[in-house]
């Protein structure tokens, strides 16, 4: 099989890895019939890829048991026998690192360390730890009792670490362990006592650690603990269905592997987080700064000058590595052994935006690896990235750069929504969810480097409506759950094909990329994750996003090994013509700056806002001067300039290969490059209308389209110069492009099976006839409300404003038309909340789940005088389970919003033998 007919065939029928998957929610243990049911409902929707996940309504008790293990097992020969794909979610609930408090059971030394800080100021004798409060108390109750045994945080073995004398006129620090008296700890905290107050123009700093005595979770820098959780989280999957490892079941994925957050009273200093900690982790301290650790330690809590900001850089560094090996290198080394990839996602603060403050912004993410993303996908096969609400964000774009910095490409996005419509409250979540906005956010994704997504979640059941317990009740955890929507059955397939055709076009592309962003990690050690960095680097990749330029987020490892062509930095097989600097204050040394040097007088054009560097994490502190002495050949921006200045960083390509161009203002997204073979592959999408410009160099040109929607390939005419693309609403179009006149198997033979023209003429349409009255909803018989009832509705407003406030089902509306003889119809729906099927006389004639909602009636589904038109809706569930619970504050549209238009065909002879739509 030629390298095109793979491609076509890849195209038309996608793998497991690039259609939608979904996490699968068990609420409950699930029976053997309801197992088999539900994979075969997600096979059947498109979705061919699945984690189990366990949730906390799912009773932590039965958790790995051997219930559990074999239903699992039943679920996991069920996706074998359909040739799906499954991954093995490797904990209860979220967080890697627990497994339902199995690791710890009967292992207490293996719980949760943490390092605290008490503050001693001169002339006192001892200071006080107290009102020590964990971040999983803003998850509420249900939370806690996931976390914590009895629901409530208690502390023990309370120790010393380090004590600190810092002598503030002197600027000096030592460490005196011989000045603590004592630790007297409690459940809530301690209290420190020293021999003798602390010096004259003095204070000090004694580090005292504890172990949280009812956590769950395991010390994840003890490598005995993290030993202990993959004996009893993981291995028991290798003992239950081991026999599918390396096959059905690919991959492990572990979900925001982390310590908890911890805050207390007292607490001062830059970090603004207990840190996880463990014995082993002080060696490793000891060994790295010998008698310097004193001074290293101050500087993470204390001080901006540049010699404390370098040591703050270089401990986080260390910590972080320390960490990764510790936790995620024992993971990945228990997958590989088992013949499995590694995957999965950490924290990630720019969730749901594109800021790097978006989310968590009360944790101190650097005790989490550091926040050095690009070190944690070192430890992974599989790149995943989670994405909150439907919107454009920095996930997908982030985790494709992170793969790409380690020779792959794309990234699964775990995708989920939790922000509410106004009236609605934390974690009551979407049920509101049309599939326009899942099906628009998808393709998003993909044309940010999305390879899968993820949906979070398909719901083992609906849940209850007598009690609104976020987290707790299945309705409330996360919703909505995808296959109780009622657009499900009859539509999610053909969107969950779309988007494993648009990937698979995608897969072999190099993304046209001219500008690389500059990760800004030293400056995140030294400032922290609130720090100037993390809004300039969201504000640059939102504005190079809406300015339709495409990038990559670069690391400064990448710098280290880059050359210089053409005006290009290339770093292995990417090449960028500008590389910005958003508000970087700390490079790794002098030679960091040198390369910058190096890269600008190359022709390669470097870009700055904000602050600039200060401090470098090794050598002498002379980065201020360095940068003085190289501003002349960077362009230097207060904030991110303005779209011209973006637009003009785009290589110019129309003289050696080709290039999408839009015009300012244009709606249209894109993605493309060449594909690896002799050709060019272009992606765009528009939400609304919008106009794109294929610039082609010296041709001709071959091109051919092909359409996601039905996996059909057709030849345009040959092509050079430009060729202008017109995109309406919502319209989603695949290009290939590659030099000659013909195709290379003729005409014919690349339209696969689709004509390149329809020898018809175009219809002339009639003037359009608002339908506005004579329509009857008619609710199916097992409707969950109004079941079986015919009523009179209108079509300017949805059915909740006409007495069905909390009915959320499909519903047909019916009307009959009268025609002198069948003719060619097209029916347009202005306005729907929902997806559509439409039937005439009784027959599927066109289905519609996203803007423009327009469907070609053809002449022989009609007949003369009477016929019945039927437009059945499946609007999103919201109204039926938000009912009752307060968390929204009215109900949400469904149905018909607008007056149907209906117009008839002129033109004689094609008025009755069309093929529809």
């Amino acid at each position: 099989m030629s390298a095109r007919e793979t491609a076509l065939q890849r195209f038309r029928n996608p793998d497991p890895w690039h259609a939608p998957a979904a996490y699968w929610f068990w609420h409950r243990l699930p029976d053997p019939d309801t197992i088999r049911a539900q994979v075969r409902q997600m096979h059947d929707a498109g979705i061919r890829s699945f984690q189990v996940q366990a949730r906390l309504s799912y009773p932590i008790e039965g958790y790995l048991d051997d219930d559990y293990l074999a239903a699992c097992r039943v679920a996991i020969e069920t996706a074998a026998g359909l040739g799906m794909i499954v991954g093995i979610y490797d904990d209860y609930n979220w967080q890697t690192g627990h497994a339902a408090g199995r690791a710890v059971a009967g292992h207490d030394e293996l719980r949760e360390r943490h390092l605290f800080w008490v503050r001693i100021p001169t002339g006192e004798s001892g200071g006080t730890l107290s009102g020590i409060r964990s971040a999983t108390e803003n998850l509420g109750p249900t939370a806690m009792n996931w976390h914590y045994e009895g629901g409530l945080v208690a502390w023990a073995d309370w120790r010393v670490e380090y004590a600190l004398v810092i002598r503030k006129a002197r600027g000096t620090v030592v460490e005196r362990p011989d000045l603590v008296d004592r630790v007297d700890g409690g459940a809530d905290g301690c209290r420190v006592r020293l021999v003798e107050p602390v010096p004259d123009d003095a204070e000090t700093i004694v580090f005292v650690s504890a172990r949280c005595a009812t956590s769950r979770l395991v010390n994840p820098v003890d490598p005995v603990a993290v030993d202990r959780f993959v004996e009893a989280g993981y291995q028991p999957f290798a003992e239950a269905v081991g026999d599918f490892f390396g096959g059905t079941v690919a991959y492990m994925f572990f979900d925001q592997p982390h310590a908890v957050y911890y805050d207390w009273a007292e607490r001062t200093g830059d970090l603004r987080s207990a840190m996880p900690f463990h014995e082993g982790l002080a060696v490793s301290i000891r060994e790295r700064w010998g008698e310097r650790t004193p001074q290293v330690l101050a500087s993470v809590l204390d001080g901006d000058d540049p010699e404390r900001l370098s040591l703050r850089a270089q401990f986080y560094e260390h910590f972080s590595g320390y960490a990764m090996r510790t936790f995620l290198g024992r993971l990945r080394a228990w997958s590989h052994a088992h013949g499995l990839r590694q995957s999965g996602h950490e924290v990630l603060g720019h969730v749901g935006g594109w800021t790097l403050d978006t989310a968590f912004a009360d944790w101190d993410l650097r005790v989490n690896f550091g926040l050095d993303h690009f070190g944690v996908d070192g430890y992974r096969d599989l790149t995943a990235v989670d994405a909150q609400d439907a919107l454009v964000q920095l996930s997908p774009v982030f985790g494709d750069s992170v793969a790409r910095h380690h020779g792959r490409s794309g990234t699964m996005v775990e995708q989920y929504f939790l922000t509410p419509p106004e009236g609605g409250t934390p974690w009551s979540g979407h049920w509101g969810l049309s599939l326009q906005e899942l099906r628009t956010t998808a393709i998003n994704h993909h044309l940010q480097g999305m390879r899968q997504m993820i949906f979070h979640g398909f719901y083992q059941t609906h849940g209850h409506g007598d009690d609104h317990e976020s987290l707790r009740n299945p309705r409330f955890d996360f919703p909505p759950g995808i296959n109780f929507e009622p657009w499900f059955a009859d539509h999610h397939p053909r969107f969950a094909l779309e988007s494993a055709r648009l990937s698979e076009f995608l897969e072999p592309v190099s993304p046209q990329s001219d500008v690389a962003v500059l990760y800004p990690l030293r400056t995140i050690w030294t400032a922290g994750q609130l720090g100037e960095q993390a809004s300039a680097l969201g504000m640059w990749a939102r504005a190079l996003t809406e300015s339709r330029v495409s990038f990559h987020l670069v690391d400064e490892r990448d710098l280290e090994a880059a050359v210089v062509e053409d005006d290009a930095v290339c770093f292995e097989d990417r090449r960028y013509r500008a590389l910005v600097l958003p508000a970087v204050t700390t490079l790794r040394s002098a030679a960091s700056l040198r390369r910058l040097r190096r890269l600008a007088e190359a022709g390669v054009r470097v870009l700055a806002s904000g602050a600039t560097p200060a401090v470098y994490q090794e050598g002498p502190q002379t980065a201020a001067e360095d940068w003085a002495a190289l501003a002349r050949a960077v362009e230097v921006f207060d904030a991110v300039p303005e779209e011209a200045v973006l637009r003009g960083l785009v290589a110019p390509r129309g003289q050696n290969e080709p290039t999408l161009h839009v015009p300012a203002g244009s709606a249209v997204r894109w993605r493309g490059g060449p594909d690896g073979t002799d050709g060019f592959r272009f992606a765009c999408f528009a939400e609304t209308e919008g106009t794109a410009e294929l610039l082609l160099p010296d041709g001709p040109w071959q091109l051919e389209e092909w359409v996601a929607a039905d996996g059909t390939v057709r030849a345009l005419d040959a092509a050079e110069g430009t060729v202008v693309l017109r995109l309406e609403r919502n319209e989603l179009r695949l290009l290939r492009v590659r030099r000659g006149a013909e195709p290379a198997s003729g005409r014919a033979a690349a339209t696969e099976g689709r004509e390149a023209a329809t020898g018809h003429r175009t219809p002339e349409w009639s003037e359009p006839e608002e339908l506005e009255s004579g329509w009857v909803l008619e609710i199916p018989e097992d409707a969950h409300e109004e079941a079986g009832t015919r009523r009179d509705i209108a079509v300017t407003c949805g059915w909740e404003q006409q007495g069905l406030p909390t009915f959320a089902g499909t519903a047909d509306y019916v009307r009959r038309i009268q025609l002198d003889a069948p003719v060619l119809l097209e029916l347009t729906l202005p306005a729907v909340a929902g997806a559509v099927l439409v039937f005439a006389n009784g027959l599927r004639v066109g289905e519609r789940a996203w803007s423009p909602y327009r469907v070609t009636i053809p002449a022989d589904a009609l007949q003369p005088g009477g016929n019945e038109l039927r437009v059945q809706v499946a609007p999103p569930a919201a109204n039926r389970y938000y009912a009752g619970t307060g968390l929204r504050a009215e109900p949400e549209p469904c149905g018909l919003l607008a007056p149907p238009l209906l117009r008839h065909a002129s033109v004689p002879d094609i008025l009755r033998g069309g093929s529809g739509c």
